[in-house]
Parts: C-alpha cells; structure tokens; sequence
C-alpha cells in the first residue's frame, strides 16, 4: 500500500497508541498493559506511519502479537478513525503473516468479542476460522470470545 511504512514499535508510540486505543474500544488498554507488552521477550509489535503529506510519521495503526513455540497470538490491532475502511488492518495484518511465516510460525490465532461485526469480518476476509468459543471471556461484559485461527506457514509475499 503507497504511503505506508511499518515499523518496530518503540516507547515513542506509545502516546499515539493510547489516543488510537481511547477511540477504538469501549473497554480500552491503559498503559501498564502496552508497557507490559513492550518489556515482554515474547511480544513483537509493530505501527504503521503515514508517509505522505501533512500527515508524514504520523502513527496510524498498530498491532501486538505474541510468539510462542511455532504459534502467534494476535493480542491488539487498531486503526486511527479517520484511517479506517481504507484496508489498513488488512495490509498490516498480512505483513505481520509474513514476516513471522519467515520466522517459522504456522498458525495465528485470537479471540474476538462476537459483536465486533467489522473484526469478525476482516478476520475471516483474512482466512481465520471460527474454532469454538470462550464462555464470558470478558470480565467487562461477560460476553463470549470467539476463537478463530489461520495457517500461516505457507504465506510469502508474493501470495498476498
């Protein structure tokens, strides 16, 4: 996608995360839990920038994944309102598969709140699959999760 850059997330992020967190979940992450996440060894996390216009550098996006063994677990992903609807999740997402398809990853995973309709919906657009359910996963509305994988250990880059 023109104008994209994606990059290592660092501390410097972090207030631009938080802002994009604040207007896209009802229940956001404060953070202790991103700080957390940038001091685990398990953790890669990356943001996607703006590089064009007044807009340059700017964080637009950004996702936090969690390796174990031969499996990643998507943890966060979010896109700057304004940036929405344009298929930045998408691209990021695919990145995301294919650097840790590199890194010998076979399968993603994530649980996903039923009524996130637009994140059901990207999820299987990516090839997810619905696996089972957590009954009242979260605490804040004791709504169920949806489990949903994807195989990702055949992807390179000319497949997306």
């Amino acid at each position: 996608m023109n104008g994209l850059q994606l990059a290592a997330t660092n501390r410097a992020d972090l207030e631009p995360i938080l802002a994009i967190e604040q207007h896209s979940f009802q229940w956001p992450w404060g953070r202790i839990s991103f700080e957390g996440e940038l001091n685990s060894q398990n953790t890669c996390s990356y943001v996607v920038k703006s590089a064009q216009g007044h807009t340059c550098g700017q964080v637009i996006a950004y996702v936090f994944l969690r390796r174990a063994a031969d499996e990643l677990h998507i943890l966060k992903i979010a896109v700057r309102p304004a940036w929405r609807e344009q298929g930045i999740a998408t691209w990021l997402l695919e990145r995301c598969f294919i650097i840790s398809a590199g890194q010998g990853t076979k399968s993603a995973h994530l649980e996903v709140r039923p009524s996130n309709i637009p994140a059901v919906e990207l999820y299987q657009k990516l090839g997810f699959q619905v696996i089972g359910r957590r009954p009242k996963y979260y605490a804040d509305s004791k709504e169920d999760a949806l489990l949903m994988t994807k195989i990702i250990s055949k992807l390179q880059k000319e497949d997306l």
